[in-house]
């Protein structure tokens, strides 16, 4: 990130746990993820002019202050859809091996189709997953009748959330997801949060988790001081990671600094292609036969498998309770390089032309 934005300006880089007013005082433009919350508390009395976030949600940052005071916001929308969709995937895929179950023809409440929620409705079709989808702000834009598939949580099997978190107004997300959700939800139900924690009332989700057959958390209220009762119960949890995957980093970054430009009226020469070159990986798969769902294992699990994640975040609880932020922040911090399905090329022998497209609609490079 230094050496791109260094073609801008001069750059300052320090641990988003030393961003201070007292640090970025004398500085014009900041540069954050959601660790950091960017408020009148941050930016009084600085010479910060332009906020930009490499993410591509915004409830970290105080929006009304930044436009009372000029300051201009920049950041990310749907730069690491892609990987929150993938983690969705490997996590429906884990689930559905513990369970063994077919997760075709299974039914998805896909709530929020925006630029993730998009990615997963394409990639569970994909997978010959029957798809509903919850969006009334869309609807409403589109009068397109398919946003609102999913007339009640009942009429899904798998339930996915992808709306950003809101506290106002007729679409308001905090707590949309409470007591009268759950209990309107099937028996055996799989649940997935990858939006923002506070979108579901955590109380009333561990009032009904007995009523789930799959719980997923990448995401929790009150982060990073989060509610260890809950990773008791989850099948998978994880700590805010993922959109984590290093290609949704950089073309975040990649999106920030062309519109920096753009506002600063210079020059923006970089290629995307520079920053990140493809891998174009080959992954040699040898199933031993052609069950989708060992495949499709053999194949996702290799590139990402978010238990992982979930072994290194149950090791909280063996924290003393005052140190269980930090290692939450520390989890985030130091996550691990992770790459996308696009920059791997499975190889299988006398693979089946029906698996090949899956593979293709999950996103994976297929030789001819």
């Amino acid at each position: 990130m230094e050496e791109l934005f260094s073609e801008i300006g001069k750059v300052k880089t320090i641990s988003a746990s030393e961003i201070s007013q007292e640090n970025i005082r004398n500085y014009d433009v900041l540069m954050v993820r959601t660790v950091t919350r960017v408020d009148s508390v941050l930016l009084k009395n600085t010479k910060i002019k332009i906020v930009c976030s490499m993410t591509s949600g915004i409830d970290h940052i105080d929006e009304r202050f930044l436009k009372n005071q000029n300051i201009k916001l920049v950041y990310a929308p749907g730069a690491n859809a892609r990987s929150v969709a993938e983690y969705v995937i490997a996590s429906l895929l884990i689930i559905a091996k513990r369970k063994k179950i077919s997760l075709q023809e299974k039914t998805i409440g896909v709530i929020g189709v925006g630029n993730v929620g998009t990615k997963v409705v394409q990639m569970c079709t994909a997978l010959g997953m029957k798809v509903l989808l919850r969006d009334p702000p869309k609807y409403n834009r589109t009068k397109n009748k398919k946003y609102l598939s999913l007339k009640k949580p009942s009429d899904a099997e798998i339930i996915t959330l992808h709306v950003p978190l809101t506290f106002n107004g007729k679409y308001k997300t905090y707590h949309m997801v409470d007591d009268d959700f759950f209990a309107c939800l099937k028996k055996g139900t799989i649940f997935i949060n990858t939006s923002r924690g506070s979108v579901v009332d955590e109380y009333a989700l561990k009032k009904y988790h007995k009523k789930l057959d799959g719980l997923v958390l990448d995401v929790w209220e009150n982060e990073p001081n989060i509610d260890t009762e809950l990773i008791k119960i989850v099948d998978i949890g994880t700590p805010h990671i993922a959109g984590y995957s290093l290609d949704g980093k950089l073309n975040a970054t990649f999106m920030v600094c062309k519109k920096l430009c753009k506002i600063l009226n210079k020059d923006f020469k970089i290629k995307k292609e520079k920053i990140l070159p493809p891998l174009n990986k080959e992954l040699k798969i040898y199933p031993e036969n052609e069950n989708l769902l060992e495949i499709l294992n053999s194949v996702v699990l290799k590139i990402y498998n978010p238990v992982y994640d979930h072994q290194r975040l149950i090791k909280m609880l063996n924290l003393k309770p005052e140190k269980r932020g930090r290692y939450f922040e520390y989890l985030r911090q130091n996550y691990p390089v992770r790459r996308e399905f696009s920059n791997f090329c499975p190889v299988l022998n006398d693979c089946p032309e029906r698996i090949r497209e899956v593979l293709k609609g999950l996103g994976f490079r297929m030789k001819n």
